[in-house]
């Protein structure tokens, strides 16, 4: 019972973060999906004044650590003049380095619809933008789902880094509590089920997408929908049957 009493003492602070840690998460996948869609389209534009500077980008944003990239926005631009808020340092951060890796993952599901469908779809009438919009974007969205779902998760986590800064998000508010009452293996667990739980929650969110978005009748809705695995044999193996004959 005493157990009890102290999560219900300490719960209600660690949720108040983990409100602050969805809100910066939230945020920065707006500002990562806006800065992936604007360097991926610099990188596919085919024009060299816009091409080089997106690889630039791209590559200095993988090749260095996040955590940096925060310490840089938040104390090294008023340096230069540059002054912003820790909650706002964290989301253009995390938006910078999530956006970069997004950019990448939209070239290639672009990349990946075949060209003969652009092709069909000019022909038919429609101009570049009706053909990205109908044609492209629905097949690449469906193609990127999984990996935006791991994403997600990742960035959920990764907004902990943004406590070094002093944002009070779920991990910073569980540092603050473990050094007031010294409870660290109490409230560090809380705050590793929290976070358990949103990542939990996001994952199964873009599973559902995933059943949505499907195409009936395709190896990927078989693969989402229940049942998928047993119908994926029972055609493998009639196909052997049809053989056999």
């Amino acid at each position: 019972m005493e157990l009890l009493a102290e999560i219900r003492l300490y719960l209600p602070a660690l949720l108040r973060g983990a409100v602050w840690t969805i809100a910066l998460a939230a945020c920065s996948a707006v500002g990562a999906i806006v800065v992936g869609l604007l360097v991926c389209g610099a990188r596919m534009s085919g024009t060299a004044l816009l091409v080089a500077p997106a690889k630039g980008f791209i590559s200095l944003i993988r090749g260095t650590p996040l955590l940096l990239q925060i310490f840089y926005i938040y104390y090294g631009l008023p340096e230069l003049g540059i002054v912003m808020p820790a909650f706002v340092a964290g989301t253009l951060a995390l938006s910078l380095n999530f956006g970069a890796y997004l950019a990448e993952l939209f070239r290639g599901a672009i990349q990946a619809v075949e060209p003969g469908q652009r092709q069909a779809a000019s022909a038919l009438g429609l101009h570049r933008l009706q053909v990205f919009a109908l044609v492209v974007a629905p097949q690449a969205f469906r193609t990127i789902l999984p990996a935006l779902g791991n994403y997600a998760t990742v960035l959920v986590k990764e907004t902990s880094l943004v406590a070094t800064i002093s944002v009070l998000e779920l991990m910073r508010a569980g540092e603050l509590l473990a050094n007031a009452t010294f409870r660290v293996l109490l409230i560090y667990s809380l705050v590793g089920v929290i976070y358990y739980v949103i990542c939990t929650a996001i994952a199964r969110a873009f599973v559902l997408a995933e059943r949505r978005a499907a195409i009936p009748g395709t190896l990927a809705a078989e693969m989402a929908g229940v049942g998928g695995k047993d119908a994926i044999l029972s055609r493998f193996l009639s196909s052997f049957r049809g053989k056999d004959r």
